[in-house]
């Protein structure tokens, strides 16, 4: 049996670092032999759930590892990728990896021109949903695309009990950016790039975000209108909103990411469903959901272990992530452009004319 991958974790304080450790403390393939975080104490802390050793240094904690897991903030990120890539190690990267795609994807380059693999935290690709989406799309169910929606949120609960976080203008560039990276990620893996984006956002005055409070996007991918759009202060919980609807010629399909659910309607007035849980069972969805997002981070870790190995590819390399933090730029960027006020349009003269 080949030996466990031994894994570094360089830096700890990102909010889904204790659940990729716990990924990783599952699977036999791994073991997490040291940790560092400029945070001290929250580097003895994680050592000590994980019965590991917390280093002084990012190079002492290089020594002697086979691949790196890279979870802390994300201006920090980018320095601690590029030392495991500088080593010759695989890295897996938190999203969102920096705080620009051009330094993501500089890492990116530097991992491919090294030959290391690398890997992004991305684990809502990986929802029994999301991967049911994506097997109706390739065998033609939906028949003609037309237009796709998505929706992602925060809760407005998490500027209470994250806003050391979320709040916190040196490490999240704006909302969006954060928490609905994963969404445009889930849009680039199930419909490929956008050619063409149009946007816009609120910011109101006396709320923490450093960026946009509410964004909706609009983009074109080859004949396909999309929207996603993105709330910030959502009532929901954490995810339990985050889904898309997809109306082809020949059937629609809606998903939610978790739980996984899916409804596909071919043009009958009852879609055939599919869901693990009732969806008026608050204790069962619950329940549903915390053992999904577990095994969502275990099938990403396990990915990243399979393409150490070169059992398999990458799922979602850091070029790959690089992309979805341009596709979110851009959509940023479209928000600065003024739109058309309806009230002042101009009317032609043949319209205004008794």
């Amino acid at each position: 049996m080949t030996a466990p991958l031994r894994l570094a974790f360089l830096g700890v304080t990102h909010p889904h670092a204790a659940a990729w450790a716990d990924a990783a403390h599952a699977d036999p393939r791994t073991t997490i032999v040291a940790v560092h975080d400029p945070d001290t104490v929250a580097g003895r802390a994680f050592a000590t759930r994980y019965d590991t050793s917390a280093r002084p240094t990012s190079g002492d904690a290089l020594r002697e590892v086979d691949a790196v897991v890279v979870d802390g903030r994300n201006d920090e990120a980018v320095a601690f990728a590029l030392a495991a890539i500088d080593a010759g190690l695989p890295v897996f990267v938190e999203k969102t990896g920096a705080r620009t795609a051009a330094e993501l994807a500089d890492v990116g380059e530097r991992a491919r021109a090294a030959g290391v693999v690398s890997q992004m935290g991305y684990f809502a690709r990986y929802s029994d949903a999301v991967e049911r989406t994506a097997r109706t799309l390739a065998d033609g169910t939906l028949g003609d695309l037309y237009l796709a929606r998505f929706h992602s949120a925060i809760p407005h609960q998490a500027w209470r009990t994250m806003a050391h976080w979320f709040a916190d203008g040196t490490n999240v560039v704006t909302p969006f950016m954060e928490a609905g990276c994963h969404m445009v990620d889930v849009v680039r893996h199930l419909l490929g790039e956008p050619e063409e984006i149009r946007a816009t956002r609120v910011r109101r005055p006396g709320t923490p975000s450093p960026g946009e409070d509410a964004l909706a996007a609009t983009m074109r991918i080859g004949g396909t209108v999309a929207t996603i759009d993105f709330t910030a202060h959502e009532a929901d919980p954490w995810n339990t909103a985050w889904g898309g609807e997809l109306f082809g010629d020949a059937a629609t399909l809606r998903f939610h990411i978790t739980p996984a659910r899916t409804a596909l309607g071919t043009g009958t007035h009852v879609p055939d469903v599919i869901s693990p849980v009732a969806h008026d069972d608050a204790d069962a969805i619950r329940a549903c959901m915390a053992t999904e997002n577990v095994e969502l981070m275990r099938r990403g870790m396990s990915a990243f272990v399979d393409a150490v190995h070169g059992t398999a590819p990458s799922p979602v390399d850091v070029a790959d992530g690089a992309r979805t933090l341009a596709v979110i730029e851009a959509a940023l960027a479209s928000c600065e452009v003024p739109g058309t006020n309806p009230a002042v349009h101009p009317i032609s003269a043949s319209a205004g004319a008794p």
